[in-house]
């Protein structure tokens, strides 16, 4: 029989094999199974021991991220965890890295093995958990001020974000003049608001980045885990309470946010500047997805996101800028 080789973007590797893959880098109990959980950025899988413990498989995709800033991820996940922050960090494999390399069609891609995060995740969280969600949100913040990661996964300084961001959208809107009035409208909002006045008061360090209810498990009694750095950047922190406040937001009352907020400050106390911005980071955060958005689903890797969808968002993130995000404040 002949056999042709073709060109592969993603492929889905098979369960057991990859069982058989990453149990040469880390031992597990015999009789371990593992099964497949969820598709997206990258493919994670659930491994589980008899009678025993369960872990975390996550394989990166291809394309997705480098191997330098999967490294610094886990690094990050690493130093949390010592500093006693509620995250599922990654174990050691055989030979020290957190690491390990997979062959598959495409390409090369790299897996980790994760501690499992007890718990589920909360569709609508209650004041109390909104509470205790703010409190780890500004401890992992307390530890990570300051500092950054040369290869980190993202860059959110505002003014590079909407440059790459404009940049993406304008050939995609070239037929939608109105809406690209609008987004030019919003960008002279943020640059009247990022002056060389504010922007000094505002914190700079490394951001969780994905900070929304399907990244944070809570168990019975309300214990919680973060989860899925895979969007980590160095910004300013306040970004990741703009990603807390736009995900979901139909299902947020501003009484959850101030409960989030309480927590946070529990913490880390927010001054003025930072506390009036908050809006913004949470448009920034809504353009942040629609680029993303546009740069997977570009016909190549995932079926295209069509001009009239990227158009409709635009005026989805209108709305939330100018009108729905004052609910969630005093102003």
């Amino acid at each position: 029989m002949h056999h042709m080789s073709i060109e592969v973007n993603y492929s889905s590797v098979a369960p057991s094999a990859l069982l058989t893959e990453i149990s040469q880098h880390f031992d597990f109990k015999k009789n371990a199974t593992i099964r497949f959980l969820k598709r997206g950025f990258n493919d994670t899988y659930l491994i589980t021991e008899p009678k025993g413990r369960k872990f975390i498989l996550r394989v990166y995709n291809v394309n997705w991220r480098k191997r330098k800033s999967i490294v610094d991820e886990l690094a990050l996940l690493a130093e949390l965890n010592e500093a006693r922050v509620a995250v599922s960090d990654p174990y050691r494999l055989k030979g020290g890295a957190f690491h390990a390399n997979l062959a598959a069609p495409e390409g090369r891609r790299y897996m980790a093995l994760f501690k499992y995060a007890e718990g589920a995740p909360v569709q609508k969280l209650t004041v109390n958990q909104a509470f205790l969600l703010g409190i780890e949100t500004g401890r992992m913040h307390k530890y990570t001020e300051g500092k950054s990661y040369k290869y980190a996964a993202q860059n959110y300084e505002v003014d590079y974000q909407i440059r790459k961001s404009y940049a993406r959208l304008k050939p995609i809107l070239k037929d939608f003049p109105e809406e690209w009035a609008m987004m030019v409208k919003i960008r002279d909002d943020f640059y009247e608001q990022f002056t060389v006045k504010t922007i000094p008061k505002l914190t700079r360090g490394v951001c969780h980045g994905d900070l929304q209810a399907e990244n944070v498990h809570f168990t019975a009694n309300n214990n919680l885990t973060l989860f899925d750095f895979d969007f980590f950047g160095n910004g300013f922190l306040i970004y990741d309470i703009g990603v807390f406040i736009w995900y979901d937001h139909q299902n947020k009352t501003k009484e959850i946010v101030d409960s989030f907020l309480k927590g946070y400050q529990t913490q880390r106390l927010l001054n003025d500047t930072e506390l009036r911005l908050l809006p913004y980071f949470s448009t920034l955060r809504a353009l942040f997805q629609m680029t993303v958005y546009c740069k997977l689903n570009n016909g190549t890797y995932l079926p295209q996101w069509k001009p009239e969808q990227v158009a409709k968002f635009v005026h989805k993130m209108k709305r939330w800028h100018e009108t729905e995000v004052r609910k969630y404040y005093n102003y």
